[in-house]
């Protein structure tokens, strides 16, 4: 494997562990009904709302309901009728309704604080939920799991809260735990796909592929506009060994949800293994755009403009590879020293780069790795020019000595005493 492509294949799986995290859950607000019975935060009839208090609940869910009618759902309307609901009583069906508004318009924060309100007043599922997204959102996975805990405990036949569960439990690599709960999640709703994409996913990380496939199988047929199940089927594929079928995958998926950038990772990937230097250049572009701090692609970009004939542009792009990667990424140290090598023709900045990578790759070696016959050959090629240089110092001197040995002879001829 030529150097280059030993460099690629590392990068690649960097690059697969960065498709493999999950994908952010959507948000699970809805508002609550004042009378609709399967609610689970319905106002109970005999509550001590007052006249004005059931007046101003009733006028707000209407208000919700006529907008989601004409499918123009003004939110910040909806935050000042529930506003004037809690100004008269304070009502924890009220607070979840005003953080739905409050989570719709992106104010994450006071969302929370409202859910949390909420939930001091009384169990409310929704609510549960709705503060545990928000925190994972925000990266407090251990709060988020307290938010699902108590949905789960509080109502006992809710599959959200478990299949959420599972997808915290697959995060933290507890993947005992993360089945138990998809499949707990499975017995109350059997539709559940959160559920059965955490399954796929534990599965993978198991190396299980014949069960990854056979729940895949089942989760394409009840969602087949699933971005993320499409996503999924890709990476499946890929490990499989089907590079066709996972780029087919993955284009579905970004057909489905353009955002998606797991799934343009796993594009920029296959089009590195197979060397479309073209692809990569604008993929890693794309993904760069959304996702500037990528290490990996970074320097897969720098791989692809060297190979367009770009030196300079890809000494650039290695430096912030370089950084980026915080001296994590030692292929990024192989691939400057395959440049200045073959590019540049510096064998001494060359050996430089690979020192630097065989120090960071740390005391062995990955197998089969091309330092070492590159340093090899670097400093042969030090060596040859040194030898080289010396040669040509040596012949300079005794040309210079000879030169001089002419003009002394001259001198003397011309400056003897005539009889």
């Amino acid at each position: 494997m030529s150097p280059l492509r030993r460099s690629i294949a590392l990068v690649a799986l960097l690059l697969a562990a960065c498709a493999s995290a999950p994908v952010a859950p959507p948000p699970a607000s809805k508002p609550v009904r004042a009378a609709a019975a399967p609610a689970p935060a319905r106002v109970v009839p005999g509550e001590p709302l007052g006249e004005q208090g059931r007046r101003l609940f009733d006028e707000a869910v209407a208000a919700h309901h006529e907008m989601e009618k004409a499918r123009a759902v003004d939110w910040a309307i909806l935050e000042r009728r529930w506003r004037a609901v809690l100004d008269v009583v304070d009502l924890p069906e009220g607070h979840f309704n005003l953080g739905v508004t409050l989570e719709r318009q992106g104010r994450d924060a006071e969302a929370r604080a409202e859910y949390q309100r909420a939930l001091a007043g009384k169990p409310i599922k929704q609510a549960a939920v709705n503060l545990g997204v928000l925190l994972e959102k925000a990266g407090d996975r251990r709060g988020a799991q307290a938010a699902y805990d108590a949905a789960a405990r509080d109502f006992p036949d809710d599959a959200i809260s478990r299949a959420r569960l599972a997808a915290l439990y697959w995060q933290s690599g507890q993947l005992d735990e993360a089945w138990h709960q998809a499949r707990e999640a499975l017995l109350r709703d059997p539709g559940s796909t959160g559920a059965r994409k955490t399954m796929i996913r534990v599965a993978l990380a198991r190396r299980d592929l014949d069960l990854a496939k056979l729940v895949a199988l089942r989760l394409q047929k009840s969602a087949p506009d699933d971005a993320e199940v499409a996503w999924l089927s890709g990476l499946l594929l890929s490990r499989q060994g089907d590079d066709a079928g996972a780029a087919l995958q993955w284009r579905k998926a970004l057909a489905l949800q353009p955002s998606l950038l797991a799934a343009r990772v796993g594009l920029l990937g296959a089009a590195a293994k197979q060397e479309r230097w073209g692809e990569v250049q604008e993929l890693a572009a794309r993904v760069l755009a959304d996702d500037p701090s990528n290490a990996p692609v970074q320097l897969l970009l720098g791989i692809a403009e060297r190979h367009g004939g770009k030196p300079d542009e890809a000494l650039l792009a290695y430096a912030a590879a370089e950084r980026l990667g915080a001296g994590k990424l030692p292929e990024v140290y192989l691939a400057r020293g395959v440049l200045l090598m073959r590019d540049k023709g510096d064998c001494a900045a060359a050996l430089r780069s690979l020192d630097q990578y065989q120090r960071a790759a740390g005391p062995v070696l990955p197998q089969g790795s091309p330092a070492p016959r590159l340093m090899r050959e670097c400093q042969e090629q030090v060596a040859q020019a040194q030898a080289a240089a010396e040669a040509a110092r040596q012949m300079q001197l005794e040309a210079e000595r000879k030169a001089a040995e002419a003009a002394a002879k001259k001198w003397l001829s011309t400056a003897a005493p005539r009889p």
